[in-house]
């Protein structure tokens, strides 16, 4: 968080996933390989990959030391991919579980959040008045 925060960003975006997941492979290969999509998510967010069945040690928003599996546990991620989004006081401001639908629905999610809309309405009437 101190990080996000020396960088300027709005927050922190986690991608979980796992190895056996087709939804997150095709979200992979098809939107977050796209230049102007890690640019755009770059520009705002610190942006990190969870493996939800992972033993990798991270540290939690606490300061604490985890595995990403305890960590996606924690978060209540059942299903991927999952993709969240906190803000620089590490509060969970916006969930989307399951892939977007394409890269322009992935950008638009990214500008629910740094626009402040997820404090106002749910992201499905967000993309309508859009």
């Amino acid at each position: 968080m101190q990080e996000a925060k020396k960088q300027g960003k709005k927050g922190i975006f986690l991608f979980f996933e796992m190895d056996d997941c087709p939804f997150c492979k095709r979200m992979k290969t098809t939107i977050l390989n796209q230049t102007d999509v890690q640019d755009a998510y770059r520009a705002k967010y610190l942006v990190y990959s969870i493996d939800v069945n992972g033993d990798t040690q991270i540290t939690d928003f606490q300061g604490k030391q985890t595995s990403e599996k305890d960590f996606a546990f924690a978060h209540r991620v059942r299903a991927t991919p999952a993709l969240l989004f906190f803000d620089l006081d590490g509060k969970l401001v916006a969930r989307h579980t399951g892939p977007t639908k394409d890269k322009a629905e992935f950008l638009l999610l990214g500008r629910y959040v740094s626009d402040g809309a997820y404090a106002t309405q749910p992201f499905t009437k967000y993309k309508q008045a859009k």
